[in-house]
């Protein structure tokens, strides 16, 4: 297997040698037309033989690239036949990959926001908190929270975010007190192991002994929401998180200090999926669910 050359170098060949035209070739793949020229040049680099006759006017076939194209037919044919390339096989899919939290409560919620059903195509969600190169085809679209922008072929900054503490109601009655300075004196307070509690009980002019302010920590703000949810503690939270949970009641804010956040949210793509009808339709939904105060400029 290690003899063979990665599909996407196969199917930019074939679509070439088809049409007699990188350009042509470039529109039925749905890439630049730079992007199939580059395949072609690494298949040939791969094979150490040159597939094509350029010119400014056509592109023709070599020897072996006829060769090449005669023996590659029947095998792309059955994998057409395999995968459905008439529509009646698998359904087209958009693999999304973003944090577990940020997939949890904002992209599954607003699933029913996105039109993507059978018999057209799906999505499939993948949360991760690993790094993904969109290009080399880990994901189609990525949601990532950085401090710097990420590289990939399309990346944009989607929204800024900032922490604030929020609580259960529920929680707050059981403390007794008003929900106010007394209450962060006396409640286990939640946090995520990259976000302490000092900075912003620092700028709420809120004094809490040390001992109290570690409290319990949890390294996805998912379950840090899921914890005050549990009626654990008051949580230091994310606006992108809480959003929908403040707007239910399910939890409420305590005070108006907020501390911004050292990193954003990034919209990634690669370069096929960002010029898709699919594509662009994901990506219009994901930026739908940035809250409009909170939108940056697209660099």
């Amino acid at each position: 297997m290690k003899a063979i050359p990665p599909i996407h170098l196969i199917l930019a060949f074939d679509a070439v040698a088809r049409l007699c035209s990188f350009g042509k070739a470039a529109e039925e793949l749905h890439l630049s037309h730079s992007t199939v020229s580059h395949r072609i040049r690494e298949l040939e680099r791969l094979l150490a033989r040159p597939l094509f006759v350029r010119s400014t006017r056509a592109v023709a076939l070599t020897v072996e690239g006829v060769h090449l194209h005669q023996q590659l037919k029947e095998p792309l044919h059955r994998l057409q036949q395999i995968f459905g390339a008439d529509g009646a096989g698998l359904l087209p899919v958009v693999r999304i990959s973003a944090l577990p939290s940020f997939a949890r409560w904002r992209l599954v919620p607003a699933l029913s926001r996105l039109d993507a059903q059978p018999p057209g195509w799906g999505v499939e969600i993948h949360p991760s908190i690993d790094t993904v190169d969109v290009d080399r085809g880990d994901a189609d679209i990525a949601v990532r929270f950085a401090r710097t922008r990420p590289a990939a072929h399309h990346c944009e900054k989607l929204m800024d975010d900032e922490w604030f503490p929020v609580a259960a109601p529920a929680y707050l009655a059981r403390l007794g007190v008003p929900a106010g300075v007394a209450a962060f004196r006396k409640a286990v307070l939640l946090s995520h192991t990259r976000q302490p509690w000092k900075p912003w009980l620092d700028k709420a002019g809120i004094r809490v002994a040390a001992a109290r302010q570690q409290g319990m920590a949890f390294t996805d703000t998912g379950f840090v929401l899921d914890a005050a949810l549990g009626l654990q503690g008051i949580a230091l939270g994310r606006r992108s998180l809480v959003q929908d949970l403040l707007a239910s009641g399910a939890l409420v804010r305590l005070g108006e200090v907020a501390l911004p956040c050292e990193q954003s949210y990034y919209l990634l793509a690669s370069e096929r999926m960002a010029i898709t009808p699919q594509g662009q339709q994901v990506m219009a939904w994901i930026r739908s669910l940035a809250p409009p105060d909170r939108v940056s400029s697209r660099a």
